[in-house]
């Protein structure tokens, strides 16, 4: 307003200098109706610009007040889904410090608001798993380095047993790229875990289940020979115990009165249809077969026992030396007749795993290696070879699994970690 009023004022002071005012001589009329009509234009220009300046306020105030309005709208649904999803919620400051929860993860947590505002997400975080995995992701979205990141850790409840969640955490920044918030979503996956490991352990089973023939025919072999050489033990048994009793009733004999011609003779016919020289030979390699013969079945048994057993969803320290050991073991059948097995375990220290799952990715690698070489060898009665390595490479522990198989098709690497992707027809394969 203060701008079209001096606008005016200007523009008097230019007219009424072309007015050439004469103190002595009033101004003509016409040159007052041209000063007039000058005039009423300023007015009629103000007066137009005045309104679309109001028009255009009104306009601008309208859409802010609709803005504000959807605004509103918008935060309320936010607000109301933030409070009412099944999933626990947190936003917390750039540095990770919680600022609100919602219902959901106080209910989670067992803890009320005040007892979880202020504290960093790292604080809730079962110190059984020692150092964080998220605590270098929170730094990197701080500096919104990273955008957002997904893990899964077990949590500690004010009361209760640790659940077990899937926590994803979001940075928000600003225009800048400069970090304003963060927001967690955490969700309890318990339950789903405990469904995961039984159904690893069923799939392992069911892997074992395939292999039960040839496990039953590794196993009947030892026992076969085992059973032979018991029988074989049994029979010596009798024939020494009656050249016992021989010796018993001579001897007995001989503190009474010489013994006779005729008693030498059966002795001695015994001793020769015992063949004490071949027993004296045969048994000690008897024994020696049938304990092996046990040992193997019992290797056999543990190893199934080991590669079988349900882990407990938790990482625990295993030697994977033995594991692949057991895991061959339980596999020989399978692998036997088309390849030879070389293997290099190195000196490798124990390490942190889901030893039952490592055992199944084993066993599933072997079984792939054992087919594809039958592939390749078909009925020829060659053999192929299947390689397992272990070593240390900059304090980690690296296994390596080759065959002399047909190999991956390129059409298809790029699928081998989908889920339930096979080239096999139903029935073969590890599932």
């Amino acid at each position: 307003m203060g701008g079209a009023l001096m606008a005016l004022h200007r523009h008097l002071l230019r007219q009424l200098h072309r007015m050439n005012l004469d103190e002595t001589r009033p101004p003509s009329a016409e040159v007052w109706r041209s000063f007039l009509d000058s005039l009423n234009s300023v007015y009629e220009t103000w007066d137009r610009d005045r309104g679309m300046v109001e028009n255009a306020f009104n306009l601008a105030t309208a859409e802010m007040e609709e803005l504000n309005a959807k605004l509103a709208e918008e935060r309320d649904k936010f607000a109301n889904i933030f409070r009412s999803v099944d999933v626990g919620m947190a936003i917390a400051s750039p540095e990770g410090r919680i600022w609100e929860t919602n219902p959901a993860l106080e209910r989670m947590l067992n803890l009320q608001p005040h007892e979880i505002a202020g504290k960093l997400l790292t604080d809730f975080i079962d110190p059984y798993e020692g150092k964080p995995c998220c605590q270098d992701t929170l730094l990197a979205l701080a500096s919104a380095k990273l955008a957002t990141k997904k893990f899964r850790h077990r949590l500690r409840r004010q009361q209760g047993e640790p659940l077990i969640a899937d926590i994803q955490i979001a940075g928000v920044v600003d225009g800048q790229g400069h970090a304003k918030m963060m927001v967690f979503i955490i969700e309890d996956v318990t339950e789903l875990t405990r469904l995961e490991v039984e159904l690893r352990h069923s799939q392992k089973l069911e892997s074992v289940g395939r292999l039960a023939a040839g496990i039953a025919h590794e196993i009947n072999t030892p026992i076969q020979f085992v059973g032979d050489n018991v029988n074989f033990l049994s029979s010596v048994f009798e024939q020494l115990l009656a050249l016992c009793n021989t010796y018993h009733e001579l001897c007995a004999k001989a503190a009474q009165e010489p013994l006779s011609e005729e008693d030498t003779a059966r002795l001695k016919q015994q001793e020769e249809d015992a063949d004490l020289n071949y027993i004296w030979e045969t048994v000690p390699n008897s024994i020696t077969a049938t304990l092996d013969g046990v040992e193997r079945v019992a290797r056999i048994v543990q190893s199934m026992k080991a590669f079988a057993y349900p882990d407990r969803g938790e990482k625990t320290s295993a030697d994977i030396n033995t594991a692949l050991r057991n895991t061959l073991t339980v596999a020989t059948n399978e692998l036997k007749y088309v390849a030879t097995v070389e293997t290099d375990f190195g000196d490798i220290p124990p390490i942190s795993c889901y030893l039952s799952d490592l055992n199944q990715v084993f066993l599933n690698l072997l079984i792939n290696a054992a087919h594809a070489i039958g592939d390749v060898v078909g009925r020829s009665g060659r053999r192929g070879t299947i390689k397992v390595r272990t070593y240390l490479e900059n304090d980690k522990v690296v296994i390596a699994i080759s065959d002399t198989g047909t190999g991956i098709p390129p059409e298809v690497q790029a699928r081998v970690f989908e889920p339930f992707f096979t080239t096999k027809p139903v029935g073969k394969g590890t599932g």
